[in-house]
């Protein structure tokens, strides 16, 4: 089931930029048709569950374009699902320094966060991401689930309900709602008051889905 999720966060995630990409993959020339080649290769790869070589065609794209992007939100993933989020970060930190301000980057380096803990910085780079595009379901998504781990459950479900707004059916942003929704429940009753407040075990799914943003084909004249 949670692979299940994985697939369709990343169709998602890949309905909101594919506008940007057939624009820029309408102009492609020189050597940037050959990183696309690799990293079409990469997703290929990724999807077929053949994660050291998804890495290494990723990596030949980086070396061929080092400010395509895409190919680092693609590695920064895999590593991610492997649990090696030092590593992920390090990926998304070095595109960083020439894309500052992109929102998928920003998101990425929020679902980041969000999974090793860091709630707090996860949901500010959450907020980042939404002042560069209030539109990024995933975003919302994120801040929602950030909030709710801190137990900001208002919060929680104004992010939910905004990914919903853009999204009726998005899975994640349906289960935030429900959770927060039940947790402003429990608060209200006198009874539910003093409950441990789990972590959303969705947050993984989250993380990949946001990452995951990387595994789609740009458009091929």
């Amino acid at each position: 089931m949670k692979q299940i999720m994985h697939f369709i966060i990343a169709l998602i995630f890949l309905s909101s930029v594919l506008c940007i990409t057939t624009v820029i993959a309408a102009d492609m020339k020189g050597p940037l048709v050959d990183a696309v080649t690799y990293y079409n290769a990469a997703v290929d790869a990724a999807y077929n569950n053949s994660d050291e070589e998804a890495i290494i065609l990723a990596d030949k794209a980086i070396a061929i374009q080092p400010d395509f992007y895409l190919p680092y939100i693609t590695k920064a993933g895999i590593l991610s699902k492997a649990g090696n989020h030092s590593g992920a970060m390090t990926v998304i930190e070095e595109i960083e320094k020439t894309h500052s301000d992109n929102p998928y980057l920003l998101a990425a380096k929020a679902s980041i966060l969000i999974n090793i803990g860091d709630f707090l910085q996860g949901r500010d780079f959450a907020d980042k991401a939404l002042e560069k595009d209030a539109t990024l379901i995933e975003a919302w998504i994120l801040k929602g689930t950030a909030h709710g781990a801190l137990g900001e459950y208002e919060q929680e479900l104004y992010a939910s309900e905004q990914a919903l707004r853009y999204d009726p059916d998005n899975p994640v942003a349906k289960s935030n709602y429900d959770y927060a929704h039940q947790k402003i429940r429990n608060q209200q009753d006198k009874n539910g008051q003093g409950d441990a407040e789990p972590i959303p075990l969705y947050v993984i799914v989250v993380l990949l889905g946001v990452l995951g943003g990387g595994f789609f084909y740009w458009n091929r004249k």
